[in-house]
């Protein structure tokens, strides 16, 4: 069982959350890979286990594209994000920025030990964590990277995107069990890669 304490990073979290004590363990079932999250005010969730044999174009489903909040994935989230990097010898340099409109994901922004600035990304509906290069907040379009220490977010149960994987061309296919709103966002916006549709700035 891996227990997770989201207590020493509450104050680093800008949003509500609660101190909450989260508990990941496995659950018994055909599928071994799969994970619970357990918190005190939360209940149990399932977490989308990383298993690198599923394509992220599966995790494309109705609701993806938009800002989502949700407590316990992000409080576990954080924790790996503390926890990687200060395995890494960096540091967590920023508070957290929760989903908005024009931003549908989680960002939080991170100093490695060469001290190279990145931010670590979160899309709370897919369980999804990416690298990003620091830029401009002006900057649209990001420039990802491979998420330094994704192996501890693998343990946690989220899934971690490669660049390449970000980077792949969006195409029709990607788009096919999105609802009529968000492929009406894509129409205006256009965003040309993967990386752009989960981790985007649509308003």
């Amino acid at each position: 069982m891996l227990r997770i304490d989201i207590l020493d990073v509450e104050s680093a979290y800008t949003s509500p959350f609660r101190r909450a004590a989260v508990t990941v363990r496995s659950r018994a079932s055909a599928d071994a890979s799969t994970l619970v999250v357990t918190s005190k005010s939360t209940g149990s969730i399932p977490f989308a286990a990383d298993n690198p044999r599923v394509e992220i174009t599966h995790l494309l489903r109705a609701g993806v594209t938009r800002p989502h909040l949700d407590r316990t994935a992000g409080a576990t989230w954080l924790a790996m994000v503390h926890d990687s990097i200060r395995a890494l010898g960096g540091v967590v340099a920023t508070s957290v920025e929760e989903p908005t409109v024009g931003r549908n994901h989680y960002r939080v922004g991170v100093r490695l030990r060469d001290d190279m600035p990145l931010r670590i990304l979160f899309n709370a509906a897919a369980f999804l964590v990416a690298g990003a290069e620091q830029q401009d907040s002006l900057m649209l379009d990001a420039v990802f990277v491979d998420v330094p220490g994704g192996v501890v977010y693998r343990r946690a149960g989220l899934r971690v995107a490669t660049a390449a994987e970000l980077n792949q061309p969006l195409d029709d296919r990607h788009l096919r069990r999105l609802t009529a709103e968000e492929r009406r966002d894509v129409a205006y916006h256009q965003p040309s890669r993967l990386g752009d549709l989960l981790f985007n700035w649509f308003d």
